[in-house]
């Protein structure tokens, strides 16, 4: 669950610039990297689970994406659960047989030069087609129709704000042993027990997690 592997496409962010927390869009314009997978089955299993979208947003000109990091990068971990309290209901909520019509949150907070702040996906006009979940998702990037309003609000408050548009434009082949998201890196400050959690969850997975060749 703490480092699944996954399928992975790389994309576009676009800003929403009319909105009170528009700095957090024009901050994470650019490209992104896009790992969508399952926590608790793995092969054809689609049915109670809760899926995941791992992002990596890079700014400029610089290299296609690999497994590697670069400076400036901001990860985000996303996931088909609204809030800790709501963890283990949420593969009753979770349509685990679409990655795309689905809506991703960041389950806890992070603090950010806005203010301290809630992050969630949510799909743009998703398309229900045939197939299994993998097929759904080439078809749905193929068509165009990958696309998620990347939404943020203030906490304690309840509005949500379209901070940009995350689309999907391609797959990328790259080594998923090697591929590693942490919360803790970019713009995007996490705060709250769970990142507390996860610091030393993410540390432990990782360093236990084998090496590839390509990361050696």
């Amino acid at each position: 669950m703490f480092h699944p592997e996954g399928h992975t496409y790389e994309g576009w962010v676009e800003p929403i610039l009319d909105n009170p927390l528009a700095p957090l869009g024009r901050e994470l314009t650019g490209r992104v990297l896009v790992r969508l997978s399952a926590a608790l089955w793995r092969g054809d299993f689609e049915y109670f689970d809760v899926l995941g979208m791992a992002m990596r947003f890079r700014r400029g000109p610089s290299p296609v994406f690999d497994h590697v990091a670069h400076p400036g990068d901001t990860d985000l971990l996303t996931a088909t659960i609204r809030s800790p309290l709501t963890m283990l209901a949420s593969p009753f909520f979770t349509n685990a047989s679409d990655f795309t019509t689905n809506r991703y949150w960041a389950v806890s907070p992070f603090e950010h030069s806005v203010g301290r702040i809630e992050i969630r996906l949510v799909p743009d006009h998703p398309v229900h087609l045939q197939g299994n979940r993998v097929t759904k998702l080439a078809r749905a990037v193929e068509m165009g129709r990958a696309a998620w309003w990347l939404e943020a609000r203030r906490t304690l408050t309840l509005r949500w704000h379209h901070v940009a548009r995350v689309q999907l434009e391609n797959p990328v082949d790259l080594d998923q042993e090697a591929l590693r998201f942490d919360p803790f890196r970019g713009v995007l400050k996490p705060v709250g027990l769970v990142h507390a959690i996860r610091r030393a969850t993410y540390t432990a997975s990782q360093n236990a997690r084998p090496e590839s060749e390509d990361a050696l």
